[in-house]
């Protein structure tokens, strides 16, 4: 099962993992449009911001875990041999931890430091190349204090995971399903043990581009999340001197939701938010111990 910090529901997967399990069959308006097709514009470059913040946090405590931080990429797809590549340029990166700042946004110099990711014709990852090279850079642009920090959030590890992710959750849910506005399914998440809803709910401009906004909602696996957080909320209980053994799940508040903007004839993306807001309520020994998670996600594409 994966972290809190790998995404809550989504996570981060196996380089070999590219499906995102069993679905439902389709329902199409009559009349639909075409299907979504993977067929990423060749030679056209584009900017693309990415915003995270990941929190963990007991209301009422000390307990808060944070990280917040911003990655500016220069971006370009292309061709090699019967594969798509593409190329992404590292030209800015911010970064906050509990409220300190590791990275500022200006350390970044000009470099030819970059990944290179390369999928087949239906969107499978089959290589990412230069994520040991991007995480040495990314880790000596700060200071010896805050190069642990960055060590372990950029590790090569995780800098391939994150693609692997991207690649997924923006491709596998949609690849040759119905673009028509009103289509909607549902898949099974393997990973998470829940399921998710996906919809077309309208059109959406974006250049000389016709888009449609997409949907999708998770139905998580309550037991699961708990497990996520089980460690933190142990060591904390442990330390006001009760039982970790006593703190049973009682209640969960959740809504995990994206909305999505994506060109389906080619499948470039023109904006892109992912939500995951959650509250356990925790039956512990002193009462209720709510815990409080959060993943705020966004893209931003300037073509």
């Amino acid at each position: 099962m994966k972290t809190f910090q790998q995404g809550l529901v989504v996570g981060f997967v196996l380089l070999a993992s590219a499906c995102g399990g069993s679905s439902s069959e389709p329902k199409t308006p009559a009349g639909g449009a075409s299907a979504f097709t993977y067929a990423p514009t060749e030679n056209k470059p584009y900017h693309e911001t990415m915003q995270r913040l990941e929190e963990m946090s007991i209301p009422g405590t000390p307990l808060r875990d944070a990280e917040r931080w911003t990655l500016d990429w220069d971006v370009v797809n292309g061709k090699e041999s019967n594969l798509f590549k593409r190329t992404l340029k590292l030209v800015g990166l911010k970064l906050n931890v509990n409220g300190a700042d590791q990275l500022r946004g200006d350390e970044i110099k000009p470099s030819g430091v970059q990944l290179e990711v390369l999928t087949d014709k239906d969107s499978n990852v089959v290589d990412v190349r230069g994520t040991e090279q991007m995480s040495a850079a990314i880790v000596a642009l700060g200071t010896p204090e805050a190069q642990p920090v960055l060590a372990r959030i950029f590790s090569p590890q995780r800098l391939k995971a994150l693609v692997v992710l991207r690649s997924i959750e923006q491709h596998a849910d949609f690849v040759g399903r119905p673009a028509a506005v009103g289509s909607t399914w549902s898949a099974a998440d393997s990973e998470s043990g829940g399921t998710k809803q996906i919809s077309v709910v309208g059109e959406s401009p974006c250049g000389n581009a016709k888009c449609v906004k997409v949907e999708r909602k998770y139905e998580p696996n309550k037991n699961e999340l708990f497990a996520e957080v089980s460690d933190r909320v142990a060591a904390y209980v442990k330390s006001q001197g009760a039982d970790p053994a006593q703190v049973k799940l009682g209640n969960l508040d959740v809504k995990l939701q994206d909305s999505l903007v994506i060109d389906p004839a080619t499948m470039d993306y023109y904006g892109a938010n992912f939500g995951q807001d959650a509250t356990l309520h925790l039956a512990g020994p002193n009462g209720e111990l709510p815990v409080a998670l959060k993943i705020e996600r966004s893209s931003d594409y300037k073509y």
